[in-house]
This record gives structure tokens, sequence and C-alpha cells, in this order.
């Protein structure tokens, strides 16, 4: 019973790992703040692209023809790129404590990028403990990689903490309860939704976050790295955020 539940805090925890890369590395400036919102963005592009959307279009062949398979994930997508714009107008509803309107644009993009790092790992954490109790076997592959996709969203998620709080603490708590969520989404996969959740679930959950993903990558993260500093920092950000992702994703 006990092994799941491990294997979830233990995939969450590297959210963690992910912050300490962040602080290891000393300040952050304009240029550093550019570029790890352009990493932010890199890491929601690749992991939508080559993880969310073609495991789940995988998964659907088993039960589905290519064309309704292609036309399900494509649908969930946009479902998922209109919460996106849904959760954007959200945001335009709160007044972020910075001085500075740069402040303000990275506060915004900062909490944006937190509640769907959120959003993706309760799902993740789901899957986590829905596969191990399972298959043990398969389940500690499945964490291994979770774990692996964790790092990169800790340092999405410590960086502009760290730029507009000046705070080591702070930057690696909030990475930290970010990662909890996934066991969070655990516990409650497996004491309150476990009988409800099967592979179609996972399925289509999968396409509907990739979409949300892709959504502020392109439309919030992009726009604001570019306006902080010079648009190599946010291209080099974004290249590197692919790469990082994309070693983690085809590793494992």
């Amino acid at each position: 019973m006990y092994y799941p539940f491990l294997l979830c805090a233990l995939a969450g925890l590297s959210t963690s790992l992910g912050a300490v890369f962040v602080i290891l590395g000393g300040g952050i400036n304009d240029d550093k703040m550019s570029f790890y919102e352009g990493f932010a963005a890199g890491v929601m592009l690749a992991v939508s692209r080559f993880d969310l959307i073609p495991e789940s279009y995988k998964s659907y062949l088993s039960y589905l023809t290519r064309l309704q398979g292609a036309r399900a994930v494509f649908l969930l997508f946009l479902s998922g790129v209109a919460v996106g714009f849904a959760m954007s107008k959200f945001c335009d509803t709160f007044t972020f404590k910075y001085s500075s309107r740069q402040g303000q644009i990275i506060g915004r993009t900062a909490f944006l990028t937190t509640l769907i790092i959120v959003l993706h790992n309760l799902p993740e954490g789901m899957l986590t403990i829905f596969t191990a109790a399972k298959n043990a076997r398969f389940g500690l592959k499945v964490s291994r990689a979770v774990a692996l996709h964790n790092i990169p969203e800790g340092m999405a998620v410590a960086g502009p903490v760290l730029y507009l709080s000046k705070s080591k603490k702070k930057a690696f708590m909030q990475a930290f309860w970010r990662g909890m969520a996934e066991l969070f989404g655990g516990f409650v996969s497996y004491f309150l939704l476990f009988s409800f959740i099967n592979t179609a679930f996972l399925n289509g959950i999968m396409p509907f976050i990739a979409g949300i993903m892709c959504q502020t990558a392109i439309f919030e993260l992009v726009p604001s790295s570019m306006k902080i500093s010079k648009n190599i920092h946010t291209i080099c950000g974004i290249i590197s955020g692919i790469i990082v992702m994309s070693i983690g994703i085809f590793l494992f």
C-alpha cells in the first residue's frame, strides 16, 4: 500500500531539486529572468509536443480509429487552449503588489506558471499512484519519468519567485509546495477517485493540460520574457527548456 505513495512523494520532491539548481545559480537579474521565463515556455512546449499529446494519441489508438483518436486529441487540446485564455482573463482581475510595471508583468506570469504546473502535477500524481498500484515495476518507470519532468518545472517556478522576492527560502518553498500537488493528486486518486480513474480519463486530461500549457507558453511567457530583456535570452531559454525536457522524455 505504501509503495505507490512513496514513489509519488519522491517524484513530487524532485520539483524542489529544480529550485536548488536556481538558487545555486546565484542571484537573478533581468537577463536571467528573461531566460527562465523562456525556459519555462520551452519546458511546457516540449512536454506537450513530445509527451502528453503523443501518449494520449497512442493510447486512444488501442480502442479508436486513427481519425477518431486524432479528433479526440485535437478537440481536447483546443478545449485546453480555451481554458488557458480564460485563465489569462482571470489573472487580469488580480492586482499584483509590485511597484514597477515589469514586476506586475512577472508577477502575473509567475502566478499563471505556478497554477498550470499545479494543474499538471495533480493528474501526474494520479497517474503515478494509479500505475504503481496496478503494476509496481511500471509504476517505478512512470515515477522516474515524472521526477525528471519535475526538475525543470521546479526551476520554472523558483526563478520568478527568487527574482521578485530576493528570498531563496521562498523560492525553494514555492517549488516544494507545487511539487506536493503531485502527492495530493495521488491521495485524491487513491482514496476518493480510484474506482473512477481509468485509461480514458487519463487520456483525456493529457491533451487538455497540453492545450493550457501551449497557450500560456506562446501567449504569456514568451511575450513577458521578451519585455524583460533582449530577445536572445528568451530564445536561449526556450531552446534550453525544450532540450532539457526532451532529453528527460526520451531517456525514460
